[in-house]
């Protein structure tokens, strides 16, 4: 799928994207994704409460949908 996309984006003339940021920007975006979901669970489900384990997973779940977002962006040209 990915793939796909990234042929589409070159063959509709956008600008060249730069697969090394394509690909960083997915596994970014993956792993953001995981870490929210484990704290979505965690919060919902937890039986006792750490805070240490909600702001570990607060700040890599922001870093790395931050940088996915700006890797995509970047791709884009905008």
């Amino acid at each position: 799928m990915i793939l796909m996309l990234y042929t589409f984006f070159i063959l509709n003339q956008f600008e060249v994207l730069s697969l090394p940021l394509w690909i960083l920007a997915w596994t970014f975006l993956i792993i953001g994704l995981i870490a929210l979901t484990i704290l979505i669970v965690y919060t919902k489900y937890g039986r006792e409460i750490s805070i240490k384990l909600s702001i570990i997973a607060v700040i890599i779940a922001a870093a790395f949908l931050g940088f996915a977002t700006h890797f995509f962006l970047l791709n884009f040209g905008i």
